[in-house]
């Protein structure tokens, strides 16, 4: 069957076995069909892993479902070639940020590099997936329990939270401890925040990156803050109480800043990390 994705079109001719995921992305897409890979693509900042071609056992929030034991294949936007060659596989999984690659990675396989950033993304390319792993009924029950949880959380979240302004940002941490970028509608995380029924807010301009007194002239009632790079939650709570201008915003007043997880909230971006983000923000925003 031919499947169409954003490299271009490629033919898969056999139900795929030996599928390898470039990328959380790809992983969370595979693990939601039931498709355990046999290698694993990621940025060298999130893996441990010391050396290209051994065993991955530490894949950062979808580790636990993952019971394969994939080889590190190296950079998910460039993997090594030889490794991925050595585990003969007749499908790869990645984004379009490996487009650069991708006639060296459909010569060794069948090869789907899929967008994944935006708003519904993935709905779009799952069901072409689903196609080419042969698992149109699992995705159909994927589709119906995504659903069902972002029914089931804005039920919980969009009374809480009504007529109250949302703004989502990421922070690295460090020298950049007060700069932070902003998620739009639009961006994957935005998108699914809005759908859960919170006013997500862009700020002034696309992409905007914002300093502390950028956040205190939006005054959101309240913000997200997403740790990235080498912050965690706890560092990025600790960095926003170290100066007074946080303590102006009506969100830090009303206590309704939450700290929470890059890697969770804006690299995985699929309906396992809907589900997990889901159950974070009920837990953080809405306690019993």
């Amino acid at each position: 069957m031919s499947i169409t994705h954003s490299a271009g079109s490629t033919i898969v001719r056999t139900k795929p076995v030996r599928v390898v995921a470039l990328g959380p992305h790809a992983l969370d897409l595979l693990l939601s069909l039931g498709i355990q890979p046999v290698g694993y693509g990621e940025a060298s900042t999130y893996i441990k892993t010391p050396a290209f071609g051994s065993p991955i056992r530490d894949i950062r929030v979808l580790g636990s479902r993952v019971t394969s034991n994939p080889v590190n294949v190296g950079d998910r936007f460039n993997p090594s070639l030889e490794i991925l060659a050595s585990l003969k596989p007749d499908l790869i999984v990645g984004e379009d940020y490996a487009a650069q690659v991708y006639p060296q990675l459909s010569r060794l396989a069948p090869t789907l590099l899929f967008k994944g950033i935006d708003r519904n993304d993935w709905q779009k390319t799952l069901p072409l997936l689903a196609k080419a792993v042969d698992r149109e009924v699992t995705y159909a029950q994927v589709l119906k329990s995504y659903t069902a949880n972002v029914q089931s959380t804005r039920s919980v979240l969009a009374p809480r939270f009504k007529n109250q302004t949302v703004l989502v940002v990421w922070t690295s941490g460090g020298e950049s401890k007060y700069t932070f970028n902003v998620s739009k509608r639009s961006d994957w995380t935005g998108g699914l925040l809005s759908d859960l029924g919170l006013n997500v807010i862009d700020g002034e301009k696309a992409d905007a990156v914002l300093s502390i007194e950028g956040l205190v002239a939006l005054n959101p009632d309240v913000v997200l803050v997403l740790a990235a790079g080498n912050s965690t939650p706890t560092r990025a709570r600790a960095d926003w109480n170290s100066t007074a201008l946080t303590s102006r915003l009506q969100a830090t007043q009303k206590g309704q800043v939450y700290f929470l997880d890059y890697h969770l909230f804006r690299r995985i971006r699929g309906p396992i990390a809907a589900q997990l983000i889901e159950r974070q923000l009920i837990k953080e925003m809405a306690p019993n």
